[in-house]
């Protein structure tokens, strides 16, 4: 059985030509055909670039699944099974034959697909627009290498393995074989390099685009994920000058007009362009699906006058997040970076480096936007962990259901909690201890039919 992962652009469409790939790697035969008949210009290009952006709004992506499932998959968040969605994420069991862990690697590869057709066409001569859109693309494929390798590769497990780095669209390769860890963090910190070197900041166009201060936010993130505290840093303070987080009381209607509050980065959806029902308003409201609560751990981590509170909505015993995505029609643009978080990657980053200087800076950062949310919480200097953890602390309070607490607790090496919920939460019944082989994603039955080269997780190979 062949494992064929489909890759469409609106240009090609409109071309009458529509591209496929064997194992994300090589065009089947009867769609092989060659992109100089549909790349001529540079605005051909960019809807190539336009259609990699598209794909990360699917709905087992950042449209929803992916997105919320961090939160579900640690102690923010649960399925209530109203719907049956989610919940083997708030159980922790999946299979190889998993719908999240097959819509995750399918897609992801499909944007690798649709940015390596980019950085690859040779069609037009280079100008700095041309180089603008090709950065643009070589950014895409780190961040959806890296969203891979955090989901399948083993560093929470204590295994080596992450998965493959593709480059290339048609490598008459199609049994990819997974990389080392550092290998793929390796590539992946070379496309952002090569996407800061080729991109003009005049030629960005609005945070719903890659753009140059996202490729900077990118790399805080990733530089502080591998350790690389220093350069952390000075990624964030490139383009932290003049950030000002937003005022406790603005906070509420900032993130319900549908884009921000202080994003770099985020998914456009429009009233024509959305997913209908399966949006993360959808999931998180208590409307059609409503499947996802907030813990009541998470709820009471808040101070009383902290104005992420009212970011939730509290009836009985549930507790949801309403706040931060409400247009139940999925109009909502999706936040994947915002400043707050480069500012927390920052203090994290101080505070991990350590010495007096860094520790007393990162205090006060969390403290300057603890502040503004109107918390009455105020942290103080303490020995380095403390503060680490003070700053995790707060990174959740921020980053609340925006796909980032499972991979948080992990990054410290942390155990999975477990905590009692209306839902059969992990059907282990208690933490997941760190290391776990639990902890990475089973690589999806049809890819490991296919590739013979493919390495299954241990947890997973039975």
């Amino acid at each position: 059985m062949k494992n064929i992962f489909k890759y469409t652009f609106v240009l090609l469409i409109a071309a009458g030509i529509t591209t496929g790939c064997d194992n994300f790697l090589e065009p089947s035969v009867d769609q092989n055909r060659p992109t100089e008949t549909v790349v001529q210009s540079a605005d051909d290009l960019e809807a190539l670039v336009l259609g990699i952006h598209d794909d990360l709004n699917q709905t087992a992506l950042y449209g929803r699944d992916y997105y919320v499932s961090a939160d579900v998959m640690a102690d923010n968040g649960f399925s209530n099974n109203n719907s049956g969605r989610f919940i083997g994420q708030t159980q922790f069991n999946f299979t190889v034959n998993s719908g999240y862990a097959s819509g995750a690697w399918t897609v992801f590869y499909q944007t690798i697909s649709g940015a390596n057709i980019v950085i690859n066409s040779e069609e037009l001569d280079a100008t700095p627009r041309i180089n603008y859109i090709k950065g643009q693309a070589y950014a895409l494929r780190a961040f959806a290498h890296m969203n891979l390798l955090l989901s399948f590769g083993q560093q929470f497990t204590g295994g080596d393995l992450a998965v493959p780095y593709i480059t290339t669209y048609n490598e008459g390769n199609d049994l990819p074989a997974r990389e080392t860890l550092t290998a793929v963090w390796d590539k992946i910190k070379s496309d952002l390099s090569t996407a800061e070197g080729l991109m003009d900041a005049s030629f960005d166009a609005g945070v719903v685009y890659m753009n140059t201060t996202a490729v900077k936010a990118l790399q805080s993130r990733v530089y502080l994920y591998t350790g690389e505290f220093g350069n952390a840093v000075n990624a964030a303070d490139a383009i932290l000058s003049g950030y000002t987080p937003v005022a406790s009381g603005d906070l509420a209607s900032t993130w319900a007009s549908g884009s921000g509050p202080n994003s770099i980065f985020e998914l456009a959806f429009t009233s024509t362009d959305r997913l209908g029902t399966d949006n993360i308003a959808r999931i998180l409201r208590d409307t059609n699906y409503g499947d996802v609560e907030a813990t009541q751990d998470l709820y009471d981590s808040y101070d009383a006058n902290d104005a992420r509170l009212g970011l939730f909505s509290v009836v009985g015993d549930t507790i949801r997040m309403n706040g931060k995505y409400v247009d139940e029609l999925g109009s909502d643009n999706v936040r994947i970076i915002r400043y707050a978080e480069v500012w927390l990657n920052k203090a994290e980053a101080l505070a991990r480096e350590g010495g007096a200087a860094n520790l007393a800076e990162a205090v006060s950062m969390i403290n300057t936007l603890s502040n503004a949310r109107g918390s009455s919480t105020v942290y103080v200097v303490g020995p380095q962990q403390q503060v680490i953890d003070d700053v995790l602390a707060e990174r959740r309070l921020e980053l609340a259901f925006e796909g980032h607490r499972l991979f948080d607790l992990l990054r410290h090496g942390k155990d999975i909690p477990y905590v009692p919920s209306k839902a059969v939460n992990f059907t282990t019944g208690a933490d997941i201890p760190y290391g776990s082989g639990m902890l990475a994603l089973p690589i999806p039955q049809n890819e490991m039919d296919a590739n013979s080269n493919m390495q299954q997780n241990t947890y997973y190979d039975n």
